[in-house]
C-alpha cells in the first residue's frame, strides 16, 4: 500500500474534449498524536492533517518544535495504524495543550499575541546569516529536485535542512507546511541532533509565523524559502535575531535579520 500517494479516476478537460484519466493525489489523512497523561494514560491532544509517511518523526519534530518535550528517544514513540493513524508519546508533554484539529494551513498559531514564550533569549548568529544568493539559491533548487512525491503529484510541500558542512538532509514531504517542518526536525532529532543553530530551515513554500515560531523552540536561526514571509514571520524573526531569506530565485531574494538593516526612508506602516 502506498501511504503517501495513489491514483484516482477524475475527468480530465482539455481544449479537444474531455476524458477519464487516473490522476496522481497526495494523500491526506487525520492523524493522531498522542501522549501519556498525569495518570500515565494515552491520550489524544492534536489531530493533524497530514500525508502519513515518517509519522513517527513527525511526532517527534512535532514535541520538540511546540516546547512539548526537550528530547525524544525513538524507542519512546510508536504508531498504530490499526483504528486510522495514529503515533504515541509514550511521555508526558512539559506543558498543558487542549485537543484541536490542526490544520495544513496552520501549525499551532494558538497565542494571542504571536509570542513565543518557551524561549526567552536571542538566537546567536549562524555562521549562514550572511550567505550568498548563489548559495541560498542553489540550496532550495537541490531541495526542488529532492521531492519525489510533488514530483509525482504537485500536491505537496517540502523542507529539508542544509548542514554546517552545506549538504542537503532531512528531506520531508507532506501536505502541509508545518508538518514537513516537523518531520525534517524529527528525522534530525532521532539521529542524535541536538545542536541546530548552524544549519538552514529549507522550505519548498511561503514562511509565515508558525515555522519561525517552530524554529525558534529547535533553536534554528537561518530559515530560507521559496515563498514569501508574512509580516508576524518578519517580527518574530526580529525578537529573536533569526535570519531569513525569501522569495529567492536566481536573480534576488528578500532577506531579514543579520546585516539587512532597514533604511529610515521606509514606512513600514502602509
Amino acid at each position: 500500500m502506498n501511504r503517501s500517494s495513489h491514483h484516482t479516476p477524475l475527468q480530465r478537460i482539455t481544449t479537444t474534449g474531455a476524458d477519464i484519466q487516473a490522476e496522481h493525489l497526495v494523500k491526506e489523512s487525520a492523524v493522531k498524536l498522542q501522549a501519556l497523561n498525569d495518570k500515565n494514560k494515552l491520550y489524544s491532544f492534536a489531530t493533524l492533517l497530514a500525508t502519513p509517511i515518517d509519522l513517527v518523526e513527525l511526532l517527534a519534530g512535532h514535541l520538540i518544535s511546540e516546547g512539548y518535550a526537550t528530547s525524544i528517544q525513538r524507542e519512546s514513540i510508536t504508531q498504530n495504524d490499526q483504528d486510522g493513524y495514529a503515533v504515541s508519546y509514550r511521555g508526558q508533554l512539559l506543558q498543558h495543550v487542549q485537543h484541536r484539529m490542526i490544520t495544513s494551513s496552520c501549525g499551532a498559531c494558538n497565542h494571542p499575541d504571536l509570542l513565543v514564550d518557551v524561549v526567552a533569549k536571542k538566537q546567536p548568529t549562524s555562521i549562514f546569516a550572511d550567505a550568498q544568493l548563489e548559495f541560498v539559491h542553489k540550496a532550495l533548487s537541490s531541495l526542488s529536485s529532492s521531492m519525489t512525491l510533488f514530483q509525482s503529484t504537485g500536491g505537496c510541500h517540502g523542507s529539508g535542512l542544509i548542514m554546517p558542512d552545506a549538504k542537503l538532509a532531512f528531506v520531508s514531504e507532506d501536505i502541509g507546511r508545518h508538518n514537513t517542518v516537523d518531520k525534517t526536525i524529527g528525522k534530525a532529532v532521532l539521529e542524535g541532533m541536538a545542536d541546530f543553530n548552524d544549519t538552514i530551515l529549507l522550505l519548498s513554500g511561503r514562511c509565515g509565523w508558525d515555522i519561525v515560531a517552530k524554529a525558534v523552540r529547535t533553536g534554528i536561526s537561518t530559515i530560507a524559502s521559496l515563498g514569501a514571509f508574512s509580516s508576524a514571520a518578519v517580527d518574530l524573526a526580529r525578537q529573536h535575531n533569526l535570519t531569513l531569506y525569501g522569495f529567492v530565485r536566481q536573480d534576488g531574494a528578500w532577506k531579514v535579520g543579520h546585516s539587512a538593516e532597514m533604511s529610515p526612508s521606509i514606512d513600514e506602516s502602509n
